[in-house]
């Protein structure tokens, strides 16, 4: 038993390597099926444990880089820091136990090793349990599976059916791999491996021809001058007072080389580390200055009511990004603005914070004290361009931005400070996923960052252009908007619900006597 928990172990953690930065596409397939092989015949509790091990090495790997933003930036001691991350990590590997249980409990609907347990059972409760972990305590959708496949054939599904869809449709090839892989090994040759064969061989091809179809077109009849600034803040520094100054002057100076005519400037997410009632002189400078030059500016902040008297007369706190430049004067609230909706646990807000403001003392995080702005919001306008925008974490969302999404949506717009997890794989995963939601949409990504990686996405989720990490640098680029919908664009999850609703009923479809 303990070699089949360090198999797990090993399994779950090689999966890491599918994702960005390292794109080894085909060992999240090896990965999954690799746990379904071990669980798929074992008694429920010791399924349970497989699934909580390769869950342990799944998000070990995956996430280890929460630890930066533990240690360095909460202020913890080591151990402290060390086994917050054990926690967090155990907390996510209970999805892949609940998962592993749930599969052997359904015997009585699917036997072991068959065809109904491998390729309809298990994908459907896989992405049950994928649905609680996005959900529960507002969620961590991080590294979802199909996300690994954006480098392979499976690539063509992201435009129809989303990301939901691709790691329903990797996790059924995963099953039919280790159906055929068991009737190959056991000598078992029935009618169903050939089935099995070509099902699979169908999912794998057919993705080929639809990414050959052009879902949304150039408009080459317009374009965009895109500036996006990263300032390169210091995230031990980005809150200090001794800061705050050398920070505005260093995104001032930065924009004020790049004014121009009809440019669109993008500073990352809360690049000015203040209270917008406090920066009403700076604002008005930056409003009167992108005007005078024909220029637009989107600025991060922190929305926060503050009175002439020192007290708070509005207790919401916002992360916001607004728009500069317009041609009417900034007066504030201005209407033209974005407020994030999905906050981060601990990072934004305190779940539960009767019971656990304790923990988020104890992290001593900036900020951590923040409202949800409303799920549908206006798309942020400039230059006669509309924007569907995220900020951070919320790019991740697919469904989150189709909410937020319109057929005359002209570009995808997040901006994000991954300074928070450093030099690690964190801000590459973050991007990869950036790239996803602008395959999905058939929109280009514009993505502005503090210390990267900023980068403009074209509308097959490739990225054109990118700067270094870690260096104060500008990224100018002029990019057409697209036309036309794809598939997601269009209906969301509907492509995906209905594929899903099929192999449930499949399911329950009792094999003729």
């Amino acid at each position: 038993m303990l070699k089949q928990i360090g198999l797990s172990l090993f399994l779950g953690a090689v999966a890491v390597f599918s994702y960005a930065p390292f794109h080894i596409w085909p060992l999240a397939l090896v990965s999954f099926a690799g746990l379904l092989w071990l669980i798929a015949d074992k008694p429920k509790k010791r399924a349970m444990l497989l699934g909580l091990s390769w869950g342990v090495g799944y998000f070990s790997a995956g996430v280890h880089w929460v630890y930066i933003s533990i240690k360095q930036y909460g202020e913890v001691p080591t151990p402290v820091a060390i086994i917050i991350l054990g926690l967090l990590v155990v907390y996510l590997a209970l999805y892949p136990m609940l998962f592993a249980w749930l599969l052997r409990a359904g015997d009585r609907f699917a036997t072991k090793f068959s065809l109904k347990q491998l390729v309809l059972l298990a994908p459907i409760l896989w992405q049950i349990t994928e649905f609680l972990r996005g959900y529960i305590l507002t969620g961590f959708a991080w590294l979802e599976l199909g996300y690994s496949q954006l480098d392979s054939p499976l690539r063509g599904y992201f435009p129809i059916v989303g990301i939901n869809g691709v790691t329903l449709l990797l996790t059924m090839c995963c099953g039919l791999s280790v159906y055929c892989l068991y009737r190959l090994t056991h000598l078992s040759f029935k009618k169903h491996i050939f089935g099995a064969i070509i099902a699979l061989f169908a999912i794998i091809v057919a993705p080929i021809s639809f990414n050959l179809i052009n879902w949304t077109t150039i408009d080459h009849s317009r374009s965009a001058n895109f500036t996006l600034i990263q300032g390169n803040i210091l995230q031990s520094l980005r809150w200090t007072n001794e800061q705050l100054n050398k920070t505005l002057n260093t995104y001032a100076s930065l924009t004020e080389k790049n004014w121009g005519k009809d440019n669109i400037i993008i500073w990352s997410e809360a690049s000015i580390t203040d209270y917008e009632i406090n920066q009403q002189p700076f604002l008005h400078y930056l409003d009167n200055e992108a005007r005078a030059n024909g220029s637009e500016i989107a600025v991060g902040i922190i929305d926060y009511h503050i009175a002439d008297n020192g007290y708070q007369i509005n207790p919401d706190i916002y992360n916001t990004l607004m728009v500069l430049g317009e041609k009417t004067p900034y007066q504030y609230p201005n209407a033209n603005r974005y407020q994030k909706h999905h906050l981060v646990p601990f990072g934004e807000f305190t779940p539960f914070a009767f019971l656990l403001d304790p923990i988020a003392d104890l992290l001593d995080i900036p900020m951590s004290s923040m409202q949800a702005g409303a799920e549908k919001q206006p798309r942020l306008t400039m230059k006669g361009f509309k924007f569907t925008t995220a900020i951070c974490y919320e790019v991740i969302l697919s469904n989150l931005m189709w909410k937020n999404f319109a057929p005359d949506t002209d570009f995808l717009l997040t901006v994000s400070n991954d300074a928070w997890f450093g030099d690690s794989i964190g801000p590459k995963q973050h991007l990869q996923m950036a790239q996803a939601r602008a395959l999905e949409f058939g929109r280009p990504m514009i993505r502005s960052t503090n210390t990267g990686i900023t980068a403009i996405i074209d509308h097959h989720g490739y990225i054109i252009e990118q700067l270094p990490q870690f260096q104060t640098k500008v990224l100018n680029y002029t990019l057409s908007p697209t036309v036309g919908l794809t598939p997601y664009a269009r209906f969301g999850e509907l492509p995906y619900y209905i594929i899903i609703s099929l192999l449930f009923i499949l399911l329950f479809v009792k094999k003729r006597p």
